[in-house]
């Protein structure tokens, strides 16, 4: 998978390392200090099954900047109007495809800002996907949330 976000890039990386010879890792294969080079940077959705809802668990800062709300603890389905669609359907094809995805979008809350986003399906019983590694970047204008 091609990742052209240099800290995206690593955090996939990461991420790869931790499923060893399983097809995805699980939560629990990472310790919450090991993210301390995307801190801000990532949101954690919790995935329920069967219904699909979700729900983030995290929402970092990155997250809170971009779409000026913060979410942590709510379902996604609570996100903006205006992106909502297009992040649930990401996180769904994720979910299905049990493929990570990433994506470079301009920012539709702020148009002189890119958004790099990976998001990176895992599994504690190699049988569903129940939690979703959102990393997320921004690129121009003046974000505080850069790299």
């Amino acid at each position: 998978m091609d990742v052209p976000h240099a800290k995206l890039r690593a955090l996939y990386d990461f991420w790869r390392t931790r499923a060893a010879e399983r097809r995805l890792p699980s939560r629990r294969d990472f310790l919450p200090e090991e993210f301390a080079p995307w801190m801000g940077h990532i949101a954690v959705v919790d995935v329920e099954h069967p219904s699909m809802e979700m729900r983030f668990g995290l929402f970092g800062a990155a997250f809170v900047y971009v779409n000026n709300i913060d979410l942590t603890g709510r379902p996604v389905a609570e996100m903006p109007a205006i992106v909502r669609d297009v992040i649930l359907s990401d996180y769904r094809g994720c979910i299905e495809s049990w493929q990570p995805l990433y994506t470079r979008r301009q920012s539709v809350n702020r148009d002189w800002t890119h958004i790099h986003r990976i998001v990176l399906p895992c599994s504690s019983d190699e049988l569903l996907v129940d939690k979703l590694i959102v990393g997320l970047y921004t690129e121009g204008g003046k974000s505080p949330y850069q790299e």
